[in-house]
């Protein structure tokens, strides 16, 4: 039993406590909750969840086989065993908590009007089938239009019953006046007021005239027959007949149900559309449609998906009647089970869920940047990286929020997908993303950058010169020497001079004076010879210095060999060091 502490907090019995039959139920339902969430990541034919599926029918049967049958109560988040928890939330701190998806379970039962559950011993296979399936497609989500007891109803169980909540009772309100009150004047129902706890009290039955009062059915309007029979003979007359009549209904029933039902939603539409073609008919046909497609999505039905949305560009070409509900609709979806359905399907069904969002357009984006910053795999990204790709490549600006999400690996991706659109709208976009902190999203901007134009990427480029993180600047470097301006000459110039250059990495200091010999002219000269005499009498052998020399080497021109042969005849030592060891480099290529 479970007891309730002053703070309304409940603690339940610990696991050792229950009685075997309790524990044996405890250990299913934590299997079940964790069967259900894989199965609705694969196919129903993957060789995965048949082997989940029958290991848990096989311990279902074992343990009714045992402790008999399991009569189960159930409360919006608790399942009972008679009087003991088998489900339920954690209570304590230290305790083992039950899977999230274990603790869906009592709601799933409990939103569908299930109260009660029975599983007797000898449940077949057939059964077992029906429940699990019909939990699959229940909690698939919000926008199932398919219900427990229905199903479970359709599949004919023998050996697993329900209980359900009764049909709802209909509340009558009379729209006369039917007294007075002391205090507050009339008492009962106008079509003007709202109702009040008195008035919805009202007396139960009929009088004369009206239905009024909270009835148990929903037939007072019926008129009362003026005749009897004797049931007995009556059925008699009627059984007859009965089995024709049964077998009839089967027959059909089982016709309409292996028909697929939206196979039927295109000509029952034309046929609608014959009727009444009007732009209000059209929207709401638009709407419904969408509703369809979206509910499809979160289903991972993308063949089902595709079919509704032909059907909505018949409907609707431009967007006008729909797309403003359909972008409603989508921001509903849940992302996380979209994209971890995805991570663990097949590239076929990635490739459908890709290729229907961008066919779906300017509503799908929201889902579609979800995809990309929850996905786990390379594949599911790199996908999802593509599909943001078609769908903004018209409004890169679109994707200007994620640019400023907190997680680095979003704004990577989304740097990612601008380089990939390019264009003088991408280089806007991207002038604020150098200064992220985490250097892998600075280095994805600086390989975006080489779809932009040169005049609007230049500036970015320039202005990330004092980084010291090696693969960064080598990147930046290696885009500038697209360029031959004075100016990225220079801008390497100043980073050289600059008082702490010395205090770089040697990879860091050998880096930028390789890209000063890629671009350095004449002007360079003045600035490269006194950094090869720095340091006059008390010099000293430096990075600095022999690689000024070998610039010099590598530049070719009469002035910068003059510049050598100066350096040659100076009466610092290791000036002309450097200097001799540049012109033996030359000598030796």
């Amino acid at each position: 039993m479970t007891t309730a502490t002053s703070g309304r907090r409940t603690h339940y019995p610990v696991f050792r406590d229950l009685s075997p039959a309790a524990q044996s139920a405890v250990l299913w339902f934590r299997q079940l909750g964790r069967a259900l969430k894989t199965c609705r990541l694969y196919r129903g034919d993957n060789p995965i969840v048949v082997k989940i599926r029958g290991q848990l029918y096989e311990q279902l049967d074992q343990a009714l086989a045992t402790h008999g049958a399991w009569r189960l109560r159930i409360r919006p988040t608790e399942i009972f065993l008679v009087d003991e928890p088998v489900v339920h939330p954690a209570s304590r701190a230290g305790e083992e908590a039950p899977s999230s998806k274990e603790e869906q379970l009592p709601f799933l039962f409990y939103r569908d009007g299930i109260r009660g559950l029975t599983l007797l011993p000898g449940t077949p296979q057939h059964d077992f089938d029906a429940l699990f399936d019909a939990l699959v497609i229940a909690g698939g989500g919000l926008l199932t239009h398919d219900d427990l007891v229905t199903m479970l109803w359709q599949a004919n169980t023998t050996r697993l019953q329900i209980e359900a909540v009764p049909a709802l009772q209909t509340i009558y309100l009379s729209s006369r006046r039917t007294g007075r009150s002391k205090n507050t004047g009339y008492l009962g129902q106008t079509y003007s007021w709202s109702p009040n706890g008195a008035e919805i009290r009202a007396d139960i039955g009929q009088i004369a005239g009206m239905a009024q009062g909270l009835h148990r059915d929903t037939f007072d309007d019926w008129p009362l027959p003026e005749s009897s029979v004797d049931v007995a003979s009556a059925y008699a007359s009627l059984a007859s007949g009965m089995q024709f009549t049964r077998t009839l209904l089967l027959a059909e029933w089982s016709a309409e149900k292996g028909i697929d039902w939206t196979t039927q939603v295109a000509p029952l539409f034309d046929r609608l559309l014959a009727l009444d073609a009007s732009p209000v008919t059209r929207g709401i046909l638009s709407q419904s449609v969408a509703n369809w497609l979206v509910a499809s999505i979160q289903r991972s039905s993308f063949g089902e998906a595709q079919e509704a949305l032909r059907l909505l560009r018949t409907l609707d070409p431009d967007g006008s009647l729909s797309d403003e509900s359909l972008r409603s609709a989508m921001a509903g979806l849940d992302s996380d089970q979209i994209t971890e359905r995805l991570d663990e399907s097949e590239a076929d069904d990635q490739f459908r869920f890709f290729g229907l969002t961008v066919a779906i357009g300017r509503p799908a984006l929201e889902v579609a940047c979800a995809v990309m910053a929850k996905a786990t795999k390379s594949r599911t990204r790199a996908g999802a990286c593509t599909m943001l790709c078609y769908l903004c490549s018209e409004t890169p600006e679109l994707l200007e929020p994620y640019l400023s999400d907190s997680r680095w690996f979003v704004v990577r991706n989304a740097v990612f997908v601008l380089g990939q659109i390019g264009g003088s709208k991408v280089g806007r976009l991207l002038q604020a993303a150098p200064l992220h902190p985490d250097a892998r999203v600075r280095r994805q901007v600086v390989s975006s950058l080489g779809g932009v134009p040169p005049a609007e990427r230049l500036p970015i480029l320039l202005a990330q010169l004092d980084t010291r993180d090696p693969r960064l600047l080598a990147a930046i470097l290696n885009m500038l020497m697209r360029h031959k301006e004075g100016e990225v000459m220079r801008a390497i110039l100043r980073q050289i001079e600059a008082p702490d250059f010395e205090s770089r990495s040697e990879d860091n200091q050998r880096t930028l004076f390789g890209a000063l010999a890629e671009v350095a002219d004449d002007e360079t000269v003045p600035t490269l010879e006194t950094l090869l005499h720095k340091g006059g009498w008390f010099a000293r052998r430096t990075l600095q210095r022999s690689a000024a020399a070998r610039t010099l080497q590598r530049l070719g021109t009469a002035r910068a060999h003059a510049a050598l042969e100066a350096g040659l005849h100076s009466r610092s030592e290791v000036v002309r060091a450097a200097c001799l060891d540049a012109m033996t480099l030359k000598a030796a290529s």
